[in-house]
């Protein structure tokens, strides 16, 4: 079997801006979401995915008493690439940059947070999947994985801080 291919994954956690209603952010963030996802789809993004939080959802976690910190985002955005060259061509297209100004009356960017991470799927469609007839993971080793050169070059910039 081959082994499969690393994907990193960004993701972005996002809170509302104070006086938007969870409804009004939900709307414009699915406007958003099918607007940004075309743009995606021209430069190579494998997968984009928007995770809501609603308050609903926070009090279920909350109610469920794990020993975690509940995360009190209002949402999280993941993107899926094989290379960060492919994220950088999304950062810098006009068309994606003025989407994203038109994020400013909704989304607070001084709160945002962003992971960067590598995706290890083991189950997928309910099915097992990546592992091997021994029980073990078929993806490349941990040093193999975790080579991940740092860039030169950062995202385009299309907020103001």
């Amino acid at each position: 079997m081959a082994k499969p291919e690393r994907v990193l994954r960004l993701s972005g956690s996002y809170h509302r801006k104070d006086g938007v209603s969870e409804e009004e952010f939900h709307r414009f963030s699915r406007y958003h979401a099918v607007a940004c996802a075309k743009i995606h789809q021209k430069y190579g993004i494998l997968k984009y995915q928007i995770a809501y939080s609603s308050s609903s959802a926070q009090e279920l976690a909350k109610s469920m008493k794990t020993p975690y910190k509940v995360n009190d985002h209002d949402l999280e955005i993941e993107y899926y690439f094989k290379d960060v060259a492919t994220l950088l061509a999304v950062s810098a297209d006009q068309e994606f940059k003025d989407l994203h100004l038109e994020s400013e009356p909704y989304v607070r960017h001084d709160t945002a947070t962003v992971t960067l991470t590598w995706i290890e799927v083991y189950l997928e469609g309910g099915k097992l999947v990546n592992i091997g007839p021994e029980g073990e993971s078929l993806f490349p080793s941990f040093a193999e994985l975790s080579d991940i050169k740092v860039t030169e070059e950062s995202v385009a910039k299309y907020y103001e801080e």
